[in-house]
């Protein structure tokens, strides 16, 4: 059991993973290597999800791991090597800068001094939760089908939700494309090379609740003021003609 990814793909996943659900496994994140090359990472509490392609991740196998409070910290730190993986084997979660830490790693006693100073965090985690994972890639796959990518003009979506997205924007000069599609979700593309999608359920909207802005918008800041009566009398009429002495 050993996985390696970016740090600074993790406190993403958290943003997005279930806190003390009852469905324990959506409290981790779900990774998996990716079918050329590297990992993709999964995170999602039910109402929106985020998943992340490492290209240079890598994990021999499918799993869910546990994410601590303590490991996130940790991951947040400032001043951090500017190469920093989180790697994870038989359940201790390091963080290090040791570029080739996959093919030198066979124990922690094992490593000399200097690899010893390259690791910044080490805690023991939980690496398999168990259950089955959703099926994320099937959701996406239905959400941008062409049947569904028709233009809408309103959506229901919880605020709280959309807040998230700035726990993605790790490169304050890039922003987010934004899909949003008929009967669906909102999905955000992130990332220097894109690997950053996340995806914010709709919700349930009435009537009512679908309904235009109230018409005080179309007041809203400084208006000049309307020509009174008077005001428009006095810009029609004619001018006095000029006497013959003049």
């Amino acid at each position: 059991m050993k996985t390696k990814f970016n740090i600074e793909y993790l406190p993403m996943l958290a943003a997005f993973a279930a806190k003390q659900d009852v469905r324990y496994y959506l409290n981790g994140f779900h990774v998996k290597p990716h079918p050329e090359k590297g990992v993709i990472l999964t995170a999602t509490d039910g109402h929106c999800l985020v998943t992340i392609h490492d290209e240079d991740g890598f994990s021999d196998g499918e799993y869910i791991y546990q994410i601590t409070k303590e490991l996130v910290k940790a991951a947040n730190k400032k001043h951090l090597p500017s190469i920093q993986n989180i790697f994870i084997k038989d359940g201790v979660a390091m963080l290090t800068s040791i570029c080739d830490i996959l093919d030198t790693f066979t124990t922690f006693e094992a490593l000399g001094i200097e690899e010893r100073e390259r690791i910044t965090h080490i805690e023991f985690i939980n690496a398999n939760m168990g259950g089955r994972y959703p099926n994320a890639g099937k959701l996406f796959k239905s959400r941008l089908s062409d049947e569904n990518l028709k233009p809408v003009s309103t959506i229901g979506m919880n605020v709280n939700l959309l807040s998230r997205l700035s726990k993605l924007n790790y490169c304050k000069i890039n922003g987010a494309a934004l899909h949003l599609a008929e009967k669906n979700s909102l999905i955000a593309v992130m990332g220097l090379k894109k690997e950053i999608v996340a995806m914010i359920m709709p919700m349930t909207l009435d009537k009512s609740e679908s309904a235009p802005p109230a018409d005080f918008v179309n007041h809203a800041g400084h208006q000049p003021a309307e020509p009174t009566a008077e005001a428009a009398t006095q810009t029609t009429s004619p001018e006095p003609e000029q006497s013959s002495a003049a």
